[in-house]
C-alpha cells in the first residue's frame, strides 16, 4: 500500500449570516477504520477549529450516515 492510499483529504468553511467566506481549513488525514470514521474525525476538527475563533454553534456535512448518527446515536 503507497502513502496516497492512506492518505484523505479534509476540509471546512465557516461563512458569515451573509455567505461570505471568512475562515477555511484543509487537512491531510490517515485513512481510517471506515469512511463514517472519517467522516466523524473531520468533523471534530472542524468543530476543534472553529471553536478557537468563534462561538458558532451551527455545523453542516453531507455524510447522510453522520447525520443519521447525531440524530438518534442509539440506532
Amino acid at each position: 500500500m503507497d502513502l496516497y492510499s492512506t492518505i484523505r483529504g479534509s476540509g471546512w468553511v465557516w461563512n458569515d449570516s451573509m455567505g461570505k467566506i471568512q475562515l477555511m481549513g484543509t487537512r491531510n488525514l490517515r485513512r481510517r477504520e471506515s469512511a463514517l470514521h472519517s467522516e466523524l474525525g473531520a468533523l471534530r476538527w472542524a468543530m476543534e477549529s472553529m471553536f478557537q475563533h468563534s462561538n458558532c454553534q451551527s455545523f453542516g456535512t453531507d455524510c447522510k450516515d453522520l447525520i443519521a448518527m447525531i440524530k438518534d446515536p442509539q440506532a
